[in-house]
């Protein structure tokens, strides 16, 4: 799966619009509408909360309002901010909202009456914010973790950097995360991506070579699988290597045991684990599928110069068998 910047994504964005002629405001439709069925899918229909800026951001949130609204749910849409700050595409979705009936309005800040007992969507920034979220906008985002409600967040949990993971002053904490095209880099990179919760990936009709130059690929579970190699039925552990472990000390024999198992999951046929000799008792009563190799110490678990004889031999036995 190909992971982006905002930069990456607003590229391909400009390209869809420009190079293919999808307009602007069919991809913000088709933004909102993917996060309002996948709202749908998640709750029962009751009461949802918007919570918008005055960007592209705010206007998927408009979509989404206006979408619930015309499918039954109980619906209000707060836009955090002056009128006459709105984006074009946003004033556009705003003007469709009011003639859809949506209860819609503009508010310096809210209180726990605007979210009680509702889903919350939060459309206030997606993923260019640039400086630190201060003042009734942070002081509304964080009324809105202290509520406890469920928050469905547009893109990005707003207040999270979507490059970095960064938390520009306060961010939400979102149940789940509606992203398009491709998931940013923010929602993987902590301390952000303990805010995303659950993240969706959404196409909304992006083309799928527009991503081919991305360089960043985050791997799936599918895609790990299939860079291990199959085994034969007919064969054992002598078929896929030998790993000696050297490690372990008095007071860190933790350490050793986490290494010779690591080796094991990681697909070694053989492992053993080369450990200080007056430590044996300690390895031997906790290992199961490893082997130990006494090395000679000074007496107090800690290796001596002298165990570097048995380490090679051990390696050229390995090596000759």
């Amino acid at each position: 799966m190909k992971v982006v910047t905002a930069k990456e994504m607003q590229e391909i964005d400009r390209r869809t619009i420009k190079d293919c002629g999808v307009p602007g405001p069919v991809l913000m439709e088709r933004a909102g509408l993917a996060v309002a069925d996948r709202i749908k899918e998640m709750f029962p229909r009751g009461k949802a909360v918007v919570l918008a800026g005055a960007g592209n951001n705010g206007g998927d949130g408009i979509v989404v309002g206006r979408e619930l609204h015309n499918s039954g749910w109980n619906v209000k849409v707060l836009l955090l901010l002056k009128e006459d700050k709105l984006s074009p595409a946003c004033l556009a979705q705003y003007r469709a909202a009011k003639k859809f009936g949506v209860p819609i309005a503009f508010r310096t800040r809210i209180d726990e009456k605007d979210t009680h007992a509702a889903v919350v969507v939060d459309a206030l920034f997606g993923t260019g914010l640039g400086r630190d979220i201060k003042g009734p906008l942070a002081n509304a985002i964080d009324l809105l973790n202290a509520s406890g409600v469920p928050v469905i967040s547009v893109d990005m949990p707003s207040g999270v950097s979507s490059d970095t993971g960064k938390i520009m002053g306060t961010a939400v904490r979102a149940r789940a995360t509606v992203t398009f095209g491709a998931p940013k880099k923010g929602h993987f990179l902590y301390p952000g991506a303990e805010y995303a919760g659950e993240i969706f990936v959404e196409d909304i009709g992006f083309p799928g070579e527009f991503f081919d130059d991305i360089k960043c690929t985050l791997l799936q579970q599918d895609e790990m699988a299939a860079l291990v190699p199959p085994r034969p039925a007919y064969s054992h552990k002598g078929h896929y290597g030998h790993v000696l472990v050297v490690a372990g000390s008095s007071g860190k024999t933790g350490a050793a045991f986490l290494a010779a198992k690591a080796c094991l999951m990681s697909g070694a046929g053989l492992v053993t684990l080369g450990v200080p000799e007056t430590l044996m008792d300690v390895f031997q009563s906790r290992v199961t599928e490893e082997m130990c190799l006494p090395l000679p110490d000074y007496g107090d678990g800690t290796l001596s110069d002298k165990a570097v004889v048995p380490i090679v031999d051990f390696l050229g036995s390995k090596a000759d068998a």
